[in-house]
């Protein structure tokens, strides 16, 4: 599960870390399970403590980030299983109210030991799944899209006048969600979503979270599109706001593309939209398009220009 050794050697983490190393030193078999990183995106390997575990002959397996391995977990001797809410952090160990359970079990260690080779079994035969960020991970094959979206200058118009392209990216990404689950209010959680929106991992984690608060923000208060409610240290809540009237299709593929500017979706988006009513996007004029959709026209030209050079 999740563990935070700490800065100092003291901690009560370390301590369990120590205990570790001491059982290596009489031959112990060691087998981690992890799903580790720190806020600094410093992965667990360049820890001192991990290291050195590693050197001592551990066996480590990381669980991919947005796999999130919640599982709170100790097996010893095939037999005793120590679990609970408290995770292996040292706030978790010192300040916060938690409650572990040791159960002297063979049966239930073996059930245990048994799930954690089905995750570990899950992620190898998975892995260009797993290494794909979360909110891209299952989206419907085609999304509904509300056709004020396009028609009222306010909302898809707007963004792409101003070029706002991670408030656009955003909210189809939030439609992807809520229409795969079937819920429209919902959590998310930032730094799956700022990867899912291309956010490089070489910024900073409270930069990522920074920019994606920002556009949050934006599609609430510009672009009347959400609710968000945000709480200290917790996910924020979602809520999509109703917008009333007809929806087309279109596939979710060709407009969460990364390699697409916003243009271009803008456009591929239009012709969708016209497809549905019976009419051919290439036999209306530029100007025309771009006043029915509330864009200026050369908008409207350098995206068949980007269409173009995607085909």
């Amino acid at each position: 599960g999740n563990i935070n050794p700490g800065k100092t050697e003291k901690n009560p983490v370390n301590r369990l870390l120590n205990d570790l190393l001491e059982a290596r030193s009489r031959g112990v078999s060691v087998t981690m399970y992890l799903n580790t990183w720190f806020q600094d995106e410093e992965p667990f390997v360049e820890s001192h403590y991990f290291k050195k575990l590693e050197d001592a002959g551990c066996i480590m397996h990381v669980v991919p980030k947005n796999q999130r391995l919640h599982d709170k977990l100790i097996i010893v001797d095939d037999r005793y299983v120590i679990t609970g809410s408290a995770n292996w952090s040292v706030s978790a160990l010192r300040r916060n109210f938690e409650s572990n359970t040791l159960i002297d079990s063979p049966e239930h260690a073996q059930e245990k030991l048994k799930r954690l080779e089905n995750v570990l079994t899950y992620i190898q035969s998975n892995s260009d799944i797993t290494n794909k960020p979360k909110y891209l991970i299952d989206l419907p094959e085609e999304l509904s899209i509300p056709k004020k979206l396009l028609t009222n200058k306010k909302y898809f118009p707007s963004m792409v006048t101003k070029k706002d392209n991670r408030s656009f990216d955003l909210y189809l990404l939030l439609l992807a969600h809520s229409q795969s689950t079937g819920e429209e209010e919902f959590y998310i959680n930032l730094e799956d979503m700022a990867l899912s929106l291309g956010m490089s991992k070489k910024w900073k984690y409270t930069t990522r979270r920074r920019q994606l608060i920002k556009s949050l923000k934006k599609l609430q208060s510009r672009y009347k599109l959400i609710k968000v409610k945000f709480k200290h240290s917790k996910d924020p809540h979602i809520s999509l706001n109703d917008l009333p009237g007809k929806s087309f299709k279109i596939s979710s593929g060709d407009i969460v593309s990364q390699t697409n500017s916003l243009r271009l979706k803008f456009l591929l988006l239009i012709q969708e939209f016209l497809k549905e009513q019976g009419k051919d996007m290439k036999s209306i004029t530029n100007t025309a398009i771009a006043d029915q959709f509330n864009v200026h026209r050369t908008t409207i030209e350098d995206a068949f220009g980007d269409l173009k050079d995607d085909q």
